[in-house]
């Protein structure tokens, strides 16, 4: 019912608007059987027709009996021409129109500009001959005058409908809208706005002033109009420019029709033409002005959002998170309280993506995201970082609230379900906040600590909320792996280990040449680096594969040199190398193209790491047995539960771990462990050297014991291979 009503109130403001428009028009009669000048009632008609579509013709044809019944008397025999010719015309056009674009709503562009003009056009071409034929009919104009007659038809209702459609389309669109559409970025103030409004008045009065001087004088000045138009097309929005235009334009042309001052309407179809001409173009010019200045700042701003906006969530993205902190921490000053960043991060949502598919991680973390941004105040900022990551920004909050409503997130993603076919996905958290400090601060320093409270979080177990300290243990530990990670990678660009050999001396083969290779980090300061304070960092941050295939190349480049002879060199692998294809390929490449002997080169791999992952240890040495590579089990016996997986690893030799050999006088546990060691490899076939053998004393133990070699500081402290290069020579 009440949209029922509304329409009723719509079709008769329209037809109160198309009447009134022909009150205007017809002000400029002289006499009854005279054609306007103007007739701005087409550009309703057609903006009506335009806009709810062709059903609407009632609104013409009320408006144009109302017309003749009320304010322009005509013969009766005339008014079914004046009925088609307004109706035919503007449903034609309206036809036209909806033949190129379909139904949807006009937009603030130039093809629709431009197809707004057509129908136009579509309305002269037929509306005017069919005018001025019923006019001719009924005796209302003469053969002499009937072209001026038709000429005056077709340029009123061009002239009116670009003076009138395009603003009527805009308050129709705005109307519907229930708001004013204007770009993000702001048009000026009413500061402008009056200084426009003003210079409009002073230029119109002017005008008018010079006109009555001489016409030529009018003439001259009329890129004052042509100057304020287009100073609205470029600085204000478009509603206002297309107002602003048929408010000019009418002005002009009642001036004109009305003689004032030293205006006077045109007396033949040639200065009708010209005339309409010069006004329509008037008018159109800034109108497409404004709607090109519209598009580019909406076009700019959607470029923006779409910069600044993740695409798949709809959340501000990276960039505008860091803008939006970087703005939060200025508005702080030099010393502030309260307000946190927040650090989230989704555990273990890889499974998600591997078992159900990334397009289902996708549709996860876009239900993810709304669960988050409805758990948090309005004046929360929430961003998503990329891939399973967001970011929190409380600008004010205390501390109390921060911790709380972080703890609320984490409960909230504990409890949220994601369903995948058969299967219901459960996710947890781990979040990381970094309060902000009384001092100033900057965004970059808050997001480290952000995402090191996070790591924290995750490393403890994940699920939980972990808040950065000063004097936080974990987090010191988490910052000093991390400044190991950046002085890595300076080490791997530039060169700055050093290899370190340390002989193996086997006692049934003395003559036989062999090193473990070592590694050392150059220190800033100039000292050499032990692997234990380096190595732990590397693993944590996947780096070890990096520095293992470093180490591989350099000591094959040792071996390739004239002078080694057939020294054999022994290279630790990394646990987490063992599952890398990448280095793999690698080695196989690298050995490809050496003329090393394979089999001068060992690779020691730790028996925990071994056994860890014992399907890639078993895959990664047959494949570079088969090379002529040999194999040693490093720490052996320090995993000690079961030798049950000797038979799936074919390695040559046992290392015994240095923690049995240091014990060997003093324990009878590990002297039973180092005679088990040494038997089972003799059932196997396997050699056995002990390691940490640090007197000589101890060395002629394990011999004893059938132990095959030694390895310790009793018989070679590590040296830099440059200079066991030179021994080896």
């Amino acid at each position: 019912m009440d949209a029922d009503r509304a329409t009723l109130v719509r079709f008769a403001i329209y037809v109160a608007l198309y009447v009134a428009c022909a009150e205007l028009a017809v002000l400029f009669l002289a006499k009854p059987t005279d054609v306007t000048l103007i007739w701005p009632s087409a550009g309703v008609a057609y903006a009506v027709i335009l806009h709810h579509g062709l059903r609407w013709w009632p609104v013409i044809a009320a408006g144009v009996l109302l017309l003749h019944l009320l304010v322009s008397p005509a013969p009766p025999a005339f008014v079914p021409f004046s009925l088609l010719s307004n109706i035919a015309a503007t449903l034609l056009a309206g036809a036209f129109v909806a033949s190129v674009r379909g139904r949807a709503p006009m937009r603030l562009d130039f093809r629709d500009g431009f197809l707004v003009l057509g129908g136009a056009a579509v309305i002269a071409l037929v509306g005017a001959p069919i005018g001025a034929f019923g006019m001719y009919v009924n005796g209302m104009t003469s053969a002499d005058t009937f072209w001026f007659s038709l000429t005056k038809w077709a340029a009123g209702d061009i002239f009116g409908i670009v003076a009138l459609t395009p603003v009527l389309l805009m308050i129709m669109g705005t109307i519907d809208a229930g708001r004013v559409t204007r770009p993000p970025k702001r048009f000026p103030a009413i500061v402008e706005r009056s200084l426009w409004m003003t210079a409009s008045v002073l230029g119109g009065g002017l005008l008018v002033h010079a006109s009555e001087a001489s016409p030529a004088y009018a003439l001259g000045l009329s890129f004052i109009p042509l100057t304020l138009l287009l100073w609205s097309a470029l600085r204000f929005e478009p509603i206002f420019t297309a107002g602003a235009t048929g408010l000019f334009a009418l002005t002009v042309v009642s001036l004109i029709g009305l003689s004032v001052g030293g205006f006077s309407a045109p007396s033949g179809s040639l200065e009708t033409i010209i005339l309409i001409a010069l006004l329509t173009t008037m008018a159109i010019v800034p109108q497409l002005v404004a709607t090109a200045n519209y598009r580019l700042r909406t076009g700019a701003q959607e470029l923006l959002k779409r910069a600044r906006t993740d695409h798949l969530t709809g959340l501000p993205n990276r960039t505008a998170f860091d803008e939006q902190l970087a703005q939060t921490l200025l508005r702080r000053g030099e010393i502030g309280n309260g307000g946190a960043l927040g650090y989230i991060d989704i555990d273990q949502f890889k499974l998600i993506n591997d078992t159900a598919s990334h397009a289902a991680g996708d549709e996860a973390i876009r239900q993810l995201s709304s669960v988050l941004r409805a758990s948090l105040p309005a004046n929360v900022e929430l961003a998503r970082f990329g891939a399973d990551e967001f970011g929190v920004l409380w600008p004010d909050a205390d501390a109390a609230t921060v911790d709380a409503q972080a703890r609320e997130l984490r409960l909230r993603i504990a409890g949220f379900r994601f369903p995948s076919g058969d299967r219901i996905f459960a996710v947890t958290a781990s979040i990381g906040i970094a309060p902000f400090p009384t001092r100033t601060a900057s965004s970059t320093e808050l997001l480290a600590q952000a995402d090191s409270a996070c790591y924290v979080a995750k490393e403890l177990g994940g699920n939980r909320v972990h808040t950065h300290r000063a004097n936080d243990t974990a987090l010191i530990e988490r910052t000093a792996a991390m400044e190991w990670v950046v002085r890595l990678n300076d080490a791997l660009e530039n060169d700055r280990f050093e290899l370190y050999g340390q002989k193996i001396l086997y006692f049934a083969e003395p003559a036989l040449i062999a090193y473990e290779v070592l590694l050392r980090l150059h220190g800033p300061d100039g000292e050499r680096v032990m692997p234990n304070r380096f190595i732990p960092a590397a693993e944590r941050f996947s780096m070890a594969s990096r520095i293992d295939r470093h180490v591989f190349d350099r000591a094959l480049r040792w071996l390739e040199s004239e002078s080694t002879g057939g020294v054999r060199l022994n290279i630790n692998l990394s646990a987490s190398t063992l599952a890398d294809e990448d280095f793999a390929h690698f080695l196989r490449q690298r050995l490809k193209s050496s003329h090393v002997d394979p089999s001068q080169i060992c690779i020691e791999i730790t028996e925990t790491s071994a056994v860890r992952d014992l399907t890639h240890a078993r895959k990664f040495i047959s494949q570079f047995k088969e090379m002529g590579l040999r194999f040693a089990l490093d720490d052996f016996g320090a995993g000690f539960c079961s030798f049950a997986y000797l038979r799936d690893l074919d390695v040559d030799i046992f290392k015994i771990d240095g923690s049995f050999v240091r014990d060997l006088h003093n324990n009878e546990l590990s002297l039973a462990i180092v005679r088990s060691i040494v038997e089972i490899a003799r059932v196997l076939g396997k050699r056995t050297v002990g390691e940490a053998v640090e007197d000589t004393a101890t060395g002629r133990r394990l011999k004893e014991l059938g132990v095959d070699g030694v390895q310790g500081y009793a018989y070679h402290r590590p040296e830099p291979l440059g200079i066991v290069h030179a021994q080896a020579a």
